[in-house]
């Protein structure tokens, strides 16, 4: 939390903790608020902006909205006045400057717990049709179908003759993690930008000392509580169990007593605690942190079993524009998510698999969610035997479990690939499924992961190492400069994020694009001219920065005039007023020649829109003034003096026409700039009709006569012959 938060929130409410339910879930029905009891909002901003500006928009629209946190374009803040929260959100929604604005919800964890002994049997990567459960110190020998497991084994035999090319990173949304668990050692992921324990921001990321990741629960370093027994044992802090995101990290990478499923390549894990207190409670809010902060320190993978019933906008969005593979659990209430939806579970993401677990039998768990349209997979999840906090191991079950499971197997192929994405890897994970008929109709793809297959399809593991091309161009819109983005993918993983920042900019700004004002439908329009940098990235992570330099419009409208002298002596004075780029939003007169600040205010107006004229006095000065949407003027001054015409032409002298037909008999005068009005006299009206602007009309059969007159004295003849 940033000094200008904590100044603000200690002088008006005491420190908070969220209150959020967690549960082990086995089968039945979970009870528990999915509102935040702290009425707590979470607002993703359309820019990135700093603590004090953020807190400068909470105090001009909604006064009674506290900041607690802000990140980037995020902010977390508590209503003072939980019966306005509707209004309030109401009022954020309609902010232009505000993206999503919604309630933080709880978030609940899907496992459920049972304490066992260490064995060396895990039948979900290789299942004999047996294996030992301990109760206590008492073996049980439990059956099993065969074959129901992972293939894995038989993959790593596969990956003997290949060696890996890339580290991949797992970050695990969660509980904490035991990094000091012998099974873990040398498998958490290290923030070599930051040093230990100096109390300083080394890496600008905006936590301290975060060398093993973060605990946004208690928002510190610590991913990890422990309570230590009188015979100098350590366990989990029963105030603060920490043992499911243990569970589920050494599912994927535990190297001793249990094996991962990625054990054999070089994997780290990533903490990211957001689950805690004595309930293990979690937030959505906690969960978008905990996502950005995975998305920057350059996470493959992002393990969630978690959710909740509440839809959340905002976790949608991030992971959406995440370049990790999501890997998530479908949750434990034995529901149909097609109906009764869980979340993130039931997000329809390109980058997101949803998990939901079978027995060592085979059969679809009682207490798993599904949904032929939600659920995309299942995994082992039965009896699942991993490491828990203090160097101990234990059993849980869920889909917790299956969701790692996944991973494990999405971590293989990042591992093989020199620049992999998730779409691609979800793609071969789907499609090379050991089948299973009992989940039929219970999920997307009936059937769990089959490694060994997925380790034969690595020639398909696609790579996208082109990076995305960014091209600019600037058009005016009235008071604002448009910017058309013009994104182009050749790479094949398709773009994930376009953003921008004012200034000259590296990559390195926009940390991985979870920096940046968020740029929907390639265009942008600013309101001030300058240096802006756009950012593109795909989902492999390929990025491309493009400076570019947006220009005012400084080219002053074009302004034109002429004027005649009516019959009456008057003038009529026509106006022409044009401008290229911003276009015109004002355009004046006035008689006599005032500043041109008088415009400002004064003068009258004419039309913009469609011709435009005016009637002026004879002999008079007069003043046009014309300005466009970005501030460029043009003052043209006339003067209404008589200007006779010294000749006079036609475009014709003699013409015949039938009875109805139309001609237009057109003058020319010379100087043209000329200001005698012509007026036309014809000889036998009853023959002839003669309109002001010169358009003959015949009436009957014969010969008439048309004299054309100007008011300076000059006359031209010409017969017209009617058949």
């Amino acid at each position: 939390m940033g000094s200008f938060f904590k100044r603000h929130i200690y002088k008006l409410i005491p420190a908070l903790f969220l209150s959020l339910s967690f549960l082990f879930i086995s089968g039945t029905t979970p009870r528990y608020s999915v509102f935040s009891a702290d009425c707590e909002l979470i607002i993703l901003w359309e820019d990135s902006l700093s603590e004090e500006e953020a807190a400068l928009r909470l105090s001009a629209s909604c006064p009674d909205l506290v900041p607690m946190e802000h990140t980037d374009n995020f902010t977390l803040c508590q209503s003072l006045s939980p019966k306005q929260l509707s209004s309030q959100l109401k009022l954020l929604n309609a902010d232009s400057t505000v993206r999503i604005a919604e309630p933080n919800y709880n978030t609940v964890l899907y496992a459920s717990p049972e304490d066992a002994e260490f064995f060396t049997a895990q039948w979900a990567l290789h299942n004999t049709g047996n294996y030992l459960y301990y109760i206590q110190d008492i073996p049980i020998h439990r059956t099993a179908e065969p074959d129901i497991d992972i293939n894995l084994p038989e993959a790593y035999e596969l990956l003997a003759s290949r060696q890996p090319v890339r580290p991949v990173t797992v970050a695990i949304i969660d509980t904490g993690v035991d990094i000091s668990h012998p099974a873990l050692n040398g498998r958490i992921w290290h923030n070599e930008n930051e040093l230990p324990e100096n109390g300083i921001d080394d890496d600008g990321n905006g936590y301290i000392d975060d060398i093993h990741g973060w605990d946004f629960y208690h928002n510190d370093n610590t991913v990890c509580h422990y309570e230590m027994s009188d015979l100098g044992r350590l366990s989990a802090d029963p105030m603060d169990n920490d043992n499911h995101g243990t569970h589920c990290a050494g599912i994927i990478a535990a190297s001793q007593g249990v094996y991962g499923v990625a054990s054999g390549i070089d994997v780290r894990i990533l903490p990211l605690k957001i689950h805690g207190g004595e309930k293990n409670s979690g937030s959505v809010a906690d969960a978008v942190k905990a996502i950005k902060y995975a998305e920057r320190a350059g996470a493959d993978i992002c393990n969630m079993s978690w959710g909740t019933p509440v839809y959340s906008e905002a976790l949608e969005t991030v992971m959406r524009e995440s370049r990790m593979l999501f890997v998530v659990a479908a949750g434990n209430s034995g529901r149909n998510n097609n109906s009764s939806p869980l979340y993130p579970s039931s997000y329809l993401l390109d980058n997101m698999i949803s998990v939901a677990y079978v027995t060592q039998s085979g059969e679809l768990a009682s207490d798993s969610n599904f949904g032929v349209s939600t659920v995309d997979i299942a995994a082992p999840g039965q009896d699942i035997y991993s490491t828990t906090v203090g160097g101990d191991y234990h059993y849980l079950s869920g889909t917790s479990m299956a969701a790692p499971v996944v991973s494990g197997v999405c971590a293989l192929l990042y591992a093989y690939g020199e620049a992999p994405y998730p779409q691609n890897i979800k793609e071969i994970v789907l499609q090379t499924l050991k089948p299973l008929n009992s989940l039929t109709g219970h999920v997307r793809y009936a059937g769990i992961p089959d490694t060994e297959q997925v380790v034969a399809a690595l020639d398909s593991l696609a790579n996208d190492t082109i990076a995305p091309r960014l091209r600019a161009e600037t058009h005016y819109n009235e008071t604002e400069l448009l910017v058309f983005l013009e994104a182009e993918d050749l790479g094949g993983s398709g773009i994930r994020t376009l953003r921008y920042a004012a200034g000259d900019l590296d990559a390195s700004y926009f940390a991985k694009g979870t920096v940046g004002q968020h740029i929907d439908n390639s265009t942008v329009a600013f309101h001030k001219a300058g240096t802006y940098t756009f950012y593109i990235s795909d989902y492999a992570g390929n990025e491309t920065t493009l400076v570019y330099s947006v220009l005012d419009d400084n080219t002053p409208p074009v302004l034109s005039s002429s004027y005649k002298e009516n019959p009456d002596g008057t003038y009529t004075v026509s106006v022409s007023a044009t401008d290229t780029a911003s276009g015109i939003k004002r355009l004046r007169y006035v008689k006599g020649t005032p500043p041109n600040e008088f415009f400002l205010a004064g003068g009258q107006n004419l039309p913009i829109d469609s011709d435009c004229s005016f009637i002026a006095e004879a002999d008079s000065t007069y003043t046009l003034y014309v300005a466009d949407y970005r501030g460029n003027t043009t003052v043209s001054v006339i003067e209404t003096t008589q200007n006779p015409a010294e000749r006079l032409f036609l475009n014709t002298l003699e013409r015949s026409l039938t009875t109805g037909e139309q001609f237009r008999l057109v003058p020319l005068l010379l100087p043209l700039s000329s200001t005698d009005y012509i007026f036309y006299e014809v000889s036998d009206e009853t023959l002839l009709y003669a309109a002001p602007d010169g358009t003959l009309t015949a009436l009957a059969p014969g010969t008439v006569t048309v004299t054309v007159r100007t008011s300076g004295g000059l006359s031209k003849e010409c017969i017209i012959h009617i058949e």
